[in-house]
């Protein structure tokens, strides 16, 4: 079973969130450091427990009242393939259920590098009970593709969670 723990920058296992967050992500999708995002916004950073001191991972969720982002989701390198991140992401769902949980993830569409570890992180999230929505827009060079909980993606909420955050609004585009 996972167990999902709220966690602050004083919890001991935080500075594992920061080393992961840092390794996870390239830096052009860190939309600003930990301690900024954890201060400056209604966000909750969740561990992810399997057994009670054993920190497998992270969420971190946007949550203004109106739309619930996935902002980052990560598990550590030594517990991935493992189903944590499968168990970890129901329970996700549970915690929030009946509230439409958003996400943006790497489209599968655009020529990279890591096409293989795109089409992975699709599959998973598909997988998993998620919906590939017709809305995809662009941050920096690379394309992502909105997935949610429930259909349909509701765009505007989005849009104004982006706008929060970033200050500005993607050009959102469909195919």
């Amino acid at each position: 079973m996972i167990t999902l723990k709220q966690l602050t920058t004083n919890h001991p296992d935080y500075p594992q969130v920061v080393k992961l967050y840092e390794e996870a992500f390239p830096e052009n999708e860190r939309v600003m450091d930990m301690p900024t995002l954890l201060s400056g916004f209604p966000v909750t950073l969740l561990g992810i427990y399997p057994e009670e001191e054993l920190f497998a991972g992270f969420f971190l969720v946007f949550d203004d009242g109106t739309l619930l982002y996935l902002l980052f989701f990560a598990t550590c390198p030594q517990m991935r393939s493992g189903g944590i991140g499968s168990k970890a992401m129901q329970a996700l769902v549970e915690k929030y259920r009946g509230r439409q949980l958003m996400f943006c993830y790497e489209s599968v569409r655009q020529p990279s590098d890591n096409a293989e570890q795109r089409e992975r992180r699709r599959s998973f999230y598909l997988k998993n009970g998620f919906h590939e929505s017709p809305w995809y827009a662009k941050f920096g060079e690379t394309e992502f593709v909105l997935c949610s909980s429930e259909e349909p993606a509701d765009i505007e909420a989005f849009k104004q969670a982006i706008r929060t955050i970033t200050g500005v609004e993607p050009e959102f585009y469909t195919y």
